[in-house]
């Protein structure tokens, strides 16, 4: 059995190899293939960026002195072998080469990050070995070179036209048959630290914005599994009682249990997530993955015993107004628990939006039942959340409720169960996601909501139902089991939009709440809609960091390889309000909105309404 210290090379190994994979990616769908200067063209179109032309880009410009480089090589370091990736001048070589036929350039700091990465590997190989003398009766698994897949296509979640959705059924085979890129060139992540092999390295984890981790709290380890698995959602099941938040589904008498109705050990809601987490972002920067300015939400399910009419409730208005099985108690004792963790946590204060870390969803099947308030009045959990002087506690809605509506300052998420499976973890259900929510999800996220999407029978290989999710365009798919789902998202849906949008902040000089956001160049266009068929508004002269308000779902902009249907909206260089195509972003190649930048355009001047619309 391969020893823990080698596995963390391999791991680290992989990596690396995954951002190399990745800018070949892009050098594969945007770059030409030309024949050495000096040599006739080829009879026959060959293949941009594939394992003969790197090794000849890399001998034409002498990307890797001293050294022959051929085919071998670059299929060595794609594979990620551990010996091939610790020489830093191959490394970097094979990224030059990417950068090279892309024809975009390779900055500074990220050829020093390829550096720190090949030298980390160095350092993992070192420890392995010095680990090996320790344990001489441990012999490890010889590390084998893997035949490498040039990779030649994307895995996107293009959204299929208006009036004729795409299956997702047949277009997973296809999809998952292939190999996809990981990330995009010019994606900034920190260089991971030169240590020893240590368990859960949060600089070598890639946040995976789509992922959820549903019942969070049956895991091994709450909280840390789903973090180490790079999950950006965490759900959870409380209930209350003898006055304390407990992570149960259900309490029977003392016994505490789960969904299925299994006994489990009850633990403290506060201490497990509001604590855990606390820790978690003081440690990291504030925030809970270095460097990733998108919240992560923690969904907190109320769950009730329940009977023919809803939450079971004494007949006595005045015992079940405060009755630990009424939801409106535990809401308030959710409200009241998250006083003393509020500088972690997104909320909204009259007007205006404050950003953190940590944004707290409550979520569960009687958040807009009429519930006893007191001895006569009734309430419900959606009305008491409402009257928040400062919301620190949000609201997960449905699609009949909220899905019109601007309220994504009480209403970020809206969540559903997926309508087509069903109890045997079969296709047999209702219609696929795409035709029976295609249009609640387009309306939704363009009044400012995210979606999630749960599975209610919890199955373990959901690939078609993931596939048919991402297709109609949703942004969580929630399941507990983290393996499964981070490794099918990371291999076939990690990236977005791209843009490294930066967290919200008040600009001065145009005296409004904004986002700055990378462009990859100027003379970008600012279309009147987010259509790349409408009339133009202006445009931008200049790339890089610039401000957008918001951004939503619109018609697909088109432009040789590329495409995505999300825009960002701002003001051209004219003073026109317009929309600009993701796909001017940096890393905007996929069919994904950019991570981090609000939908619809809340919280731009006070007294101005949530959609985006000129000033």
């Amino acid at each position: 059995m391969k020893q823990a210290w080698w596995s963390q090379v391999d791991e680290a190994a992989q990596l690396l190899a995954s951002r190399l994979n990745a800018l070949v990616a892009v050098a594969a769908r945007n770059g030409v293939y030309r024949p050495p200067p000096g040599t006739p063209a080829p009879r026959r179109r060959r293949q941009p960026a594939s394992l003969r032309h790197l090794a000849e880009v890399i001998r034409t410009n002498r990307l890797a002195p001293g050294m022959s480089v051929d085919k071998d090589d670059v299929a060595a370091v794609l594979a990620g072998d551990p010996q091939s990736v610790t020489d830093p001048v191959l490394v970097l070589a094979v990224a030059r080469a990417a950068h090279l036929i892309a024809e975009v350039p390779l900055e500074d700091a990220d050829a020093d990050r390829f550096a720190v990465a090949a030298a980390h590997v160095s350092a993992l190989i070192d420890a392995a070995r010095q680990a090996d003398e320790r344990a001489p009766d441990l012999v490890p698994v010889p590390l084998l070179p893997v035949e490498p897949v040039v990779i030649d296509a994307y895995f996107t979640t293009r959204r299929p036209g208006r009036h004729r959705a795409l299956i997702a059924a047949v277009l997973g085979v296809l999809v998952l048959a292939g190999f996809a890129a990981f990330r995009s060139v010019g994606q900034r992540e920190p260089p991971p630290e030169v240590t020893a092999p240590a368990p859960a390295a949060v600089g070598t984890v890639t946040p995976l914005a789509h992922a959820d981790s549903r019942d969070d709290y049956l895991h091994p380890r709450p909280v840390l599994d789903a973090l180490d698995h790079g999950f950006t959602g965490l759900d959870v099941d409380v209930v209350l009682h003898d006055g304390s938040l407990l992570l149960c589904h259900h309490v029977d008498g003392d016994v505490c249990e789960d969904p299925r109705g299994n006994r489990i050990a009850a633990k403290p809601f506060d201490e497990t997530y509001l604590r855990g987490l606390e820790s978690r972002v003081n440690t990291h920067g504030g925030r809970v993955y270095p460097g990733f300015h998108q919240q992560v939400l923690l969904f907190v399910e109320i769950t009730c015993v329940t009977d023919a009419s809803g939450c079971a409730l004494p007949a006595d208005r005045a015992e079940a107004a405060t009755d630990p099985n009424n939801p409106l108690v535990v809401a308030r004792t959710i409200m009241d628990a998250l006083v003393p963790y509020r500088g972690m946590l997104f909320h909204v204060e009259e007007t205006a939006r404050f950003w953190g870390p940590v944004q707290v969803v409550i979520t569960g099947d009687h958040n807009n039942d009429r519930l006893p308030a007191g001895v006569d009045g009734d309430d419900s959990v959606r009305g008491l959340l409402a009257r928040q002087a400062g919301t620190y506690a949000f609201l997960d809605g449905t699609f009949a409720l909220d899905r019109d509506q601007h309220n994504a300052d009480l209403v970020p998420v809206i969540s559903f169960p997926n309508p087509a499976t069903d109890q045997n973890c079969t296709g047999a259900g209702e219609k696929p996601i795409q035709l029976k929510h295609w249009d609640d999800v387009f309306k939704a996220q363009t009044t400012g909501h995210h979606v999630r999407v749960w599975d209610p029978w919890d199955c373990v290989d959901r690939t078609h139902f993931w596939t048919d999710a991402l297709y109609g365009g949703v942004d969580y798919l929630s399941s507990s089991h983290l393996a499964p789902l981070g490794e099918w998202l990371t291999t076939n849906a990690a990236g977005g939009g791209g843009g490294a949008c930066a967290v919200p902040e008040w600009i001065e000089t145009e005296r409004l709440n904004g986002q700055y956001c990378t462009l990859i160049t100027g003379e970008v266009p600012v279309m009147s809609r987010p259509d790349p068929n409408s009339a133009p508004a202006g445009s931008l002269a200049r790339g890089g960091s610039i401000w957008f308000l918001g951004q939503q779902p619109g018609e697909s902009h088109k432009n040789a390889s590329q495409h995505n249907f999300w825009w960002a909206y701002t003001r051209a260089d004219n003073g026109q309000w317009g929309w600009v195509s993701l796909i001017h972003f940096t890393d905007g190649l996929l069919d994904q909105s950019a991570e981090g930048l609000q939908y619809s355009c809340y919280d731009i001047r006070p007294g101005e309404s949530a959609d985006c619309h000129p000033l």
